[in-house]
């Protein structure tokens, strides 16, 4: 008799831990927080009278963009330093290295420059933490053709990339 019933009470013993872990709530682990910190420039080529960010995580744990807005208003001149990663596997090198001439940044990255558009200007560089990084200057929503008044020089824009290293 002793036997059935410490049988039984092992029995409910199991069914009832088997119950109780069941019903805990676990953090799902594909459900982690996601955390990126980023070095913004803070020196700028011409005054910033609003700053905005915006965050696009296209899927959770594998393709995140943070876009850094800086605006002058009343000139409608922009920067947007933005910077993206496709977390699972970085971009290599040769997927940018197409976009410009190269420039050598100050930790000894490099660095391309585009002005292939009229419009706008654009520095790409792949920073140490595996994101692609790049500094887009335009004005009026990169409506206004650039001319050589409105236009920033190459060092300008890797001025505002060595900040961010």
């Amino acid at each position: 008799m002793n036997m059935k019933r410490l049988v039984r009470i092992l029995g409910w013993l199991i069914v009832t831990l088997a119950l109780v872990e069941l019903a805990t709530d676990r953090p799902d682990s594909s459900n982690l927080p996601i955390e990126h910190t980023f070095e913004e420039p803070i020196a700028f080529p011409f005054e910033i009278t609003r700053r905005y960010t915006e965050v696009d995580i296209k899927v959770p744990h594998h393709f995140h963009v943070f876009v850094f807005h800086y605006v002058n208003e009343e000139t409608a001149q922009e920067l947007r330093y933005i910077v993206h990663k496709i977390v699972d596997k970085p971009e290599d090198m040769e997927d940018i290295s197409s976009y410009g001439d190269q420039y050598i940044l100050a930790d000894g990255t490099s660095a391309f420059f585009d002005e292939t558009d009229a419009t706008s200007q654009t520095l790409w560089w792949q920073n140490k933490d595996g994101f692609t990084a790049r500094i887009i200057y335009y004005i009026d929503g990169n409506t206004v053709e650039l001319d050589d008044e409105s236009r920033l020089s190459v060092q300008q824009l890797i001025n505002l990339a060595n900040q961010t290293l």
